[in-house]
């Protein structure tokens, strides 16, 4: 564990990602001085944390902006897992033997005097933490880390005077040279496990490995923290057998939705009142918590409810689209569903095709792009979006290929009705298509 007790600077290369500004606001909060920069222009939510706690960052990477900063021996440079290794600011901490760590790894050490609640399982982790943080921090004060904002409190973050602090544990490595997982830095008084489901294909290459590291972090808790776990989750039974923790299990005998529709979301509820109830709490002291969140952004958030309704969804895993697709099915039983998606990553579209072929049986109309590559290269061999749509067209007939957001626009506007329900699920900027639809479509 890195030791801040002569830290007095700490500088982010990345400042503008999410996670890296919310930390920013936290290491502020608690009387560091705070600098940073990025690639390029930093957008909302992050320029708005930025702004809000008086934090100076630098658009273009350039080495003066960190040696104008005046870093002692004893203070601190923190990396965005994005970072290149050419970065002109990663040279300096490097070439005067600073101290280098990756945001998980401070964010441990930053709230290491909090009880902290972890969450971690494929799906649904940042609803879950999200409305555990919003009971919390209403209820007395605690903080939290979330990986998107939360739609009611319009942050991701927030360093409270309660004793709890929520983090939203993940399971991806830590940075470019740092593979262990991020929840490993966080070290739980309380595990909460939804699920768990094989993802990542790029850095795991089977079931096996991708449970490794939640056995991993189960074992290293003692008998004096809890793990609250789903006892209907074969793999999540399997990994909370390697523990010495005390263990309290939920199962979903009872399905109880309030704004969030569906199964999954159902499971998200029944956690997080699990966590809460084991915390002390009696129901009626955070049931109208539950009543009033509307969840995280970009998670079946409603952008637009008149003519049409549009709904904004990061689903990408196979599971998770067909769960979303199901639950708008049976949330809106006598309207069309439309769905917009774009895969993401092709390590993860080319394992999960299996899957993902049938994941979209609950649609009327499905419009699948291009996928997105995020952190990986294209090559000739890549799966393409021509190729998932074509496996798809052997379970839904009414599937259709979009080259890009104008092409999905004018697509739809050729079968266009009244009364759709049309959910865009995208993880990259696809995702702004919700508002050319709205802008177009909208009464």
């Amino acid at each position: 564990m890195i030791n801040l007790e002569n830290t007095k600077k700490i500088y982010f290369i990345g400042v503008g990602g999410i996670g890296m500004s919310a930390l920013a606001g936290i290491a502020k909060a608690k009387g560091y001085e705070i600098s940073g920069s990025d690639s390029s222009d930093i957008y909302h939510p992050s320029k708005a944390v930025l702004d809000k706690y008086g934090i100076k960052y630098h658009i273009g990477f350039d080495l003066k902006n960190i040696v104008d900063f005046n870093l002692s021996i004893n203070d601190l440079v923190v990396v965005g897992a994005a970072t290149d290794k050419e970065n002109p600011e990663l040279k300096y901490p490097l070439e005067q033997n600073l101290k280098i760590v990756g945001y998980p790894e401070l964010l441990g050490v930053l709230v290491s005097d909090k009880k902290r609640i972890v969450v971690v399982g494929t799906h649904g982790k940042g609803t879950t933490s999200g409305l555990i943080s919003f009971a919390l921090k209403g209820l007395e004060d605690s903080g939290f880390f979330v990986g998107a904002v939360l739609t009611d409190l319009k942050t991701n973050f927030y360093f409270g005077s309660g004793k709890y602090f929520v983090i939203e544990g993940d399971e991806y490595r830590s940075g470019i040279d740092d593979q262990k997982p991020k929840f490993a830095y966080y070290n739980p008084d309380l595990l909460l496990i939804n699920n768990i489901e094989f993802d990542h294909p790029d850095i795991y290459k089977d079931l096996d490995a991708f449970k490794k590291p939640f056995i991993d972090l189960v074992f290293g808790m003692n008998e004096e923290t809890t793990i609250i776990y789903n006892a209907d989750d074969a793999n999540v039974l399997d990994v909370i057998s390697h523990t010495k923790a005390k263990k309290i299990p939920f199962s979903l005998t009872e399905q109880k939705n309030y704004k969030l529709p569906g199964k999954p979301y159902a499971y998200d509820y029944l956690a997080a009142k699990t966590t809460l109830e084991t915390l002390g709490f009696n129901f009626q002291d955070f049931e109208q918590y539950f009543k009033d969140y509307t969840g995280v952004k970009r998670r079946y958030e409603t952008i637009y409810d008149e003519n049409i309704t549009i709904i904004d969804d990061y689903a990408h895993h196979p599971t998770a689209v067909r769960e979303t697709l199901e639950a708008t099915r049976e949330k809106y039983p006598n309207r069309r569903i439309v769905c917009f998606f774009e895969p993401h990553t092709y390590s993860r579209t080319k394992e999960t095709l299996p899957d993902l072929e049938k994941a979209f049986n609950s649609a009327d109309l499905a419009y699948i792009a291009e996928v997105y590559p995020a952190r990986e290269q294209k090559l000739e061999t890549s799966i393409t979006g021509q190729d998932v749509v074509n496996k798809v067209l052997e379970f839904n007939k009414n599937t259709f290929y979009v080259s890009d957001k104008q092409d999905a626009l004018n697509k739809y506007r050729e079968q266009k009705k009244d009364g759709d329900v049309v959910i865009v699920m995208a993880v990259g900027s696809f995702n702004t298509l919700v508002y050319d639809l709205k802008k177009e479509f909208g009464v």
